[in-house]
């Protein structure tokens, strides 16, 4: 559907730096990654909107690179929603079709079919000044999606409105994906948006893509350091490989299988990536689940929201961090008092380890 080749851009001192990426038909693709990394400049490149130094961008296997913006059909959203104050919401939504169909019973057919859709039919005589965030994020994307887009493109759609709206217009998403179908390029810096949207992720920062592919994949197996922690796994332990099996920490031997590592000599160095669920207090009895066992001393209890966030310290220096819910901690049996020395198991499950 869209396949971006080595486009280099340049804006001012910011670079994008020969991005590759190719986004399949009918998918919800995310880019994520921090604050000022070029989402957006990649976003508006793709609109049309700066110019491609070097690369080229195909849409549906025609090269559109020097193709104005109005020429792409592609829609876009942006977090500030770029509504006309002084139009109604009726006309929001009508005015790219008007532009292109001109005015007529169609052209307002189309528009409440798309109202009954995103369910905004009884805010369409008012102005985006009398809307919440969330009725305002609607009718942008109403006006999107009225245009049949080839790819619709989302800068940030969610980062502006309030937590329950966010997470009912995030349902709201994955539904109107579900149902229309159409291919979604979605930036964003918020992890939870992200993995919940996401068919396929692309991770960025500094201008390039680090990292691509099945979100599930990427997490279960970051390219680097700099991708686990843009994923937000915060249990990083640098290692060595063993001479007889194993890697060597400051936990002490963590015994895992070694695909990859068989011929690599010993002292080799390593970083091992450490999910937060793969931490269990006080462990069972089947020893082969686990790569580590040990003691770590309860350094911090931190409440959230059906969650209590678990800081661990190790003699060793090594600082982990866990989250349980509130079942969890009830069903595990010792008290969690900071200070205290617990017994923690690391599952082999979900540890992956990568070469520095």
């Amino acid at each position: 559907m869209l396949r971006v080749q080595e486009v280099q851009v340049t804006l001012g001192s910011f670079r994008l730096k020969e991005i590759s990426l190719h986004i399949g038909k009918g998918k919800y693709t995310v880019l994520l990654g921090p604050t000022g990394t070029g989402k957006t400049v990649l976003l508006e490149t793709i609109a049309g909107m700066h110019r491609v130094e070097h690369g080229s961008i195909f849409l549906q296997g025609k090269n559109i690179t020097r193709l104005p913006p109005e020429k792409r059909n592609l829609g876009v959203v942006y977090q500030d929603y770029a509504l006309f104050p002084h139009l109604t919401v009726r006309r929001n939504i009508a005015f790219g079709l008007q532009l292109r169909e001109g005015r007529g019973a169609k052209t307002m057919q189309l528009v409440e079919k798309m109202a009954d859709f995103m369910d905004i039919r009884a805010i369409l005589d008012r102005r985006p000044g009398n809307l919440s965030g969330g009725e305002r994020q609607r009718v942008a994307l109403a006006r999107a999606l009225v245009l049949e887009p080839y790819v619709l493109l989302l800068d940030e759609p969610l980062s502006a409105l309030d937590r329950s709206t966010r997470d009912r217009l995030r349902r709201e998403l994955k539904r109107i994906h579900r149902e229309i179908g159409v291919t979604i390029v979605h930036i964003t810096h918020d992890l939870t948006e992200a993995f919940f949207l996401a068919d396929y992720m692309a991770v960025m920062q500094e201008g390039s893509i680090l990292q691509e592919g099945l979100p599930e994949n990427i997490l279960q197996h970051p390219a680097d350091r700099a991708v686990a922690e843009l994923l937000g796994i915060e249990n990083l332990i640098s290692g060595t490989v063993g001479g007889h099996g194993g890697f060597l920490t400051s936990l002490g031997n963590v015994s895992l299988p070694r695909p990859g590592f068989e011929s690599v000599q010993g002292g080799r160095k390593i970083l091992l990536t450490i999910p937060g669920w793969c931490l269990e207090v006080n462990p069972r009895k089947q020893k082969d689940r686990y790569a580590w066992r040990g003691k770590m001393t309860l350094t911090a209890v931190n409440f959230m929201d059906g969650l209590v966030e678990l800081d661990l310290a190790h003699a060793g220096g090594e600082q982990l961090r866990t989250q349980l819910s509130r079942r969890e901690m009830g069903d595990i049996g010792v008290s969690f008092e900071v200070g205290r020395e617990l017994p923690v198991g690391i599952l082999k499950e979900g540890v992956y380890c990568m070469f520095e």
